[in-house]
Formats: structure tokens, sequence, C-alpha cells
């Protein structure tokens, strides 16, 4: 049965337009939806066209605008009501959005003015229709597939051993060392050429970026004497989405998994809790290209 993605987060999108200025549970606002949190944030993103700290800003700086606009109150009390530690980070995060002063929204008298103000800015945001509340519903993604320059496929995985080292970390810093202890042990055991894949475990907008967990390893047909920090388990396999692209600069690996979510979101396919994995065919240690795939898993 095919996923509504748009249905599952609409009442996490409601929830959010009314709590917006609460510490929030990212596990509750998951569950919600029937979904991880594991996969949760790139969903919404998917969905939404935002990230969920984004969508969150976003909301307080526009209700900011309405409060001052219509009440006048002072500006560091707005600041504080919305969760700012102080009216300059709140001045500074208001002029980037609005290109505007939160003083020069609040010194407005008119609502004509107001709009001339807005569209004179080089951010140029709009009002909803009624005149009293900016836009705040985000732009959802089309439910009807796109096309796409890369095309997404489902495969199957069969069930072998992994053998891996663990790095904990922010995701790509401080891989080499483990790569190279990996193969220092693979090549002597005639696995060199076993297929690589880079295991991640962690979302970094929920886990701290120190805390983070990949690992590399290898794909391997049967268990094997480990040694020198490499540790085994069993890979279970399964079905997978993939998305395969020549990775030439380090700022693609994330537009490509934003690219593979976009895939599954928009084909309603059902995601499940297992990890997202990188494979390797290919990698130039001189350029950095690669040619990876990036897979996600599904039921």
């Amino acid at each position: 049965m095919k996923t509504d993605y748009l249905q599952r987060l609409t009442p996490v999108i409601r929830y959010l337009e009314q709590s917006y200025h609460k510490e929030l549970n990212l596990e509750q606002v998951a569950k919600v939806a029937c979904l991880s949190p594991y996969h949760f944030h790139r969903i919404f993103k998917a969905v939404t066209g935002e990230r969920l700290n984004e969508y969150l800003k976003r909301l307080k700086l526009e209700s900011a605008a309405n409060e001052l606009f219509y009440q006048k109150p002072p500006v560091t009390e707005v600041a504080l009501d919305f969760g700012f530690s102080s009216s300059q980070s709140f001045a500074k995060s208001f002029k980037q959005y609005f290109g505007l002063t939160p003083s020069q929204v609040r010194e407005c008298q008119r609502l004509e003015e107001f709009v001339v103000l807005l569209r004179s800015s080089k951010i140029g945001h709009t009002l909803r229709k009624n005149g009293h509340e900016f836009e705040s519903l985000p732009h959802y993604s089309s439910s009807e597939p796109k096309q796409r320059r890369q095309m997404m496929e489902i495969q199957q995985f069969d069930a072998s051993q992994f053998a891996y080292i663990r790095v904990t970390g922010p995701y790509g810093e401080n891989y080499q060392p483990a790569i190279e202890k990996l193969y220092g042990w693979a090549g002597p055991n005639g696995l060199a050429d076993s297929t690589s894949i880079f295991v991640y475990h962690d979302n970094p907008e929920i886990t701290p970026n120190e805390k983070c967990r990949t690992d590399i390893g290898l794909l391997i047909p049967e268990k094997v004497d480990t040694n020198n920090g490499v540790e085994l388990i069993a890979f279970d396999g399964g079905k997978y989405a993939v998305l395969r692209q020549t990775i030439t600069a380090p700022s693609q690996y994330k537009t490509a998994w934003d690219a593979l979510i976009g895939e599954v979101v928009e084909n309603g396919i059902e995601m499940d809790s297992r990890p997202c994995f990188e494979l390797y065919h290919s990698f130039d240690q001189q350029t950095g290209v690669s040619d990876v795939s990036f897979c996600t898993a599904i039921k």
C-alpha cells in the first residue's frame, strides 16, 4: 500500500503550529507521524521543503513580527517570549529573515506601510490574504512523482556478515585511519575486494555530532576471525531504496541523501528503522571522486 507522508505529517504540522514556542520531545513528535526519529527529519524536509529547525524558527519569527506590528510590545519582551536568549540574537535572526529590524516593524502604524516595508526589503515576504498573519503553511511536495535526473531503484540485499570498525564523531571526519586499519586486516585475509559500505546509525539533527556512529566495513560471505579492532556482526540484508551517483565533492553526499528520501516520500514507500548506508563501488583517492549507492531500508 502506498504511504501518504503528507497525511502522516499533517497532525504533526498542526501540533507544531500551536507548540513551536515550547520545548519539543522529538520522539513523541515522530511517533504522532508513525515514523522513527531516525527518519523523521529527512521525511519532514522532503514533505515541507524545510528542515524541522528551519520550520520552527520561521514560525517563531513570523509570529513575533505579527505581535510587534499589532500589539507594539517592547522588542526585548518579544525576544524572550519567543525563546531567544537576548534582544540582540532576536534582532539578528529577524533581520536575516525579513530584511528588516524588529523596531522597524514595531514602528509601523498602518498595514499599508508594513507591506511597503516588506516589499522593499531584500526578503520580500508576503502576508496572508486576511492581513492578520504571515503565510506559515509549508509548501508541500506534490503527491505525484516528479521526474529526476537520477532514478531510484528498489534492491534486495542478501544476508551476509559485516566486518567493520566503529568511528564515533561527526559524519565524514576521521574515517581514513579506520579505513586503513580495516584493509590492513582484510588484505591478509583475502577480503580486500569485498563490498565496502558505510553504515550510519544516528541522525545528526537529533544526536550531537560528537556522538554520531559510523560503521566502516565490508560485507563478507561467512564468519571469520577478527582482530585489531575489527568487529563482526550479521548483516540482515532485505529491501532497500537505492540511488546511485557519482560524487565529486563532499557537499554532494547530503544532496544525494535528500534526493533519495525525496523519491521515497513522493512514491509513498514505507521506510523501516534499519540503518541507512552508503555502498562504495569505487573511490579515487587522488581525485576524491566516488561511485556510490545511497541505500535506505524499506518494508
